[in-house]
């Protein structure tokens, strides 16, 4: 659990309205991050040695402009990799999506995430995915576009590439060369606790691994509280919040919370199999939710279990654990997407 990257949700106010967002974002919920907050967190993260990513998330923090432009000058010059987290309203014409590029590279920004799916679709046209691509390439920047899976969907990761590679005058390999695209699953948090989860197929083999995220990632929010992931089910229990860099300096929280058994436990056995090792079956559509289930509805019984079996945890699921042949074999799945150097 090496703290590495680093998300830094800027506001939780989205211009879109999405039905599966798992922070329950839109245009009405507005918690932008201050100026205070942002210049703590990037303080902070200075004062981790390990820290390699600094992420700008949201809501959509594109609406926090002046805020964002500012942080990510501010992690480039330490020579952290910079990451934007978007959905890429602001690509509603080549000229546009160009402008808006300009400005974010001379910013110091290294990557640029977006997606696009159903859920995106009624909030804008898919053509802010080529002309978001187009610009990107063209300034150098790593891109990746994130894709929900649904067997009933119009836009899925097939029909993103195919139009996208058409509008850009490409061949669908060329552009898979170039850019990551990554398919992922809805969790039931936020907005999207309304969805129906026995028609999401579950992905046993992204669920039934060890979570790598745990610790590994920490999410910074508007108030200064700090989590040690930023994946869907830190909105759902407080069990993954450590604390508030307004009252305990970052790098303090960071050390507490590597040493949390239940974290290490999380982290090398995985959400799923301590379900599966308490007792408890389900349908999960993500390791997310997994973990949402796990703190939420047997939070308690998890807790009592570790406390009854600290010593065999610790050898069994912890020291001796699979975790690591399991996480290097995602890693190079993961590396056999990446776009060609």
């Amino acid at each position: 659990m090496i703290p590495a990257l680093f998300s830094i949700f800027l506001d939780y106010k989205c211009n879109f309205a999405c039905a599966h967002c798992s922070v329950g974002s839109n245009p009405r919920r507005s918690f932008p991050m201050s100026d205070d907050v942002l210049d703590r967190a990037l303080m902070g993260i200075r004062q981790i040695p390990t820290a390699r990513v600094v992420v700008f998330t949201g809501g959509e923090s594109t609406l926090q402009k002046s805020r964002l432009l500012r942080g990510i000058r501010m992690a480039h010059e330490v020579g952290y990799v910079t990451r934007l987290v978007s959905n890429g309203w602001w690509a509603k014409s080549p000229e546009l999506a160009e402008a808006w590029v300009a400005e974010l590279k001379a910013a110091g920004l290294d990557e640029l995430n977006t997606s696009y799916d159903d859920f995106h679709e009624p909030f804008a046209p898919p053509d802010i995915i080529p002309n978001l691509i187009r610009a990107g390439l063209r300034a150098g920047l790593r891109l990746g576009v994130g894709v929900i899976v649904d067997a009933r969907a119009r836009w899925n990761a097939e029909s993103i590439k195919s139009f996208a590679a058409k509008a850009l005058g490409m061949s669908v390999a060329e552009l898979e060369r170039q850019v990551v695209f990554l398919e992922d699953y809805p969790t039931p948090s936020g907005t999207g606790r309304l969805l129906q989860v026995e028609d999401i197929p579950e992905p046993v083999d992204k669920i039934n691994i060890p979570c790598p995220a745990i610790v590994r990632t920490i999410s910074i929010h508007p108030d200064g509280s700090v989590k040690v992931c930023c994946g869907q089910s830190m909105f759902e229990h407080s069990d993954l919040t450590i604390g508030n860099l307004l009252e305990v300096p970052l790098l303090e929280l960071i050390e507490a919370a590597r040493h949390n058994l239940m974290y290490w436990w999380i982290h090398m056995l995985g959400p799923k199999r301590i379900l599966d090792r308490i007792g408890v079956s389900g349908h999960y559509t993500s390791i997310c939710h997994a973990c949402q289930v796990l703190f939420t509805r047997y939070r308690d019984q998890a807790i009592q279990y570790l406390i009854e079996h600290r010593d065999e945890v610790l050898m069994k699921d912890v020291l001796m654990s699979d975790a690591i042949p399991l996480q290097l074999k995602a890693v190079a799945a993961r590396r056999a997407m990446l776009p060609d150097a």
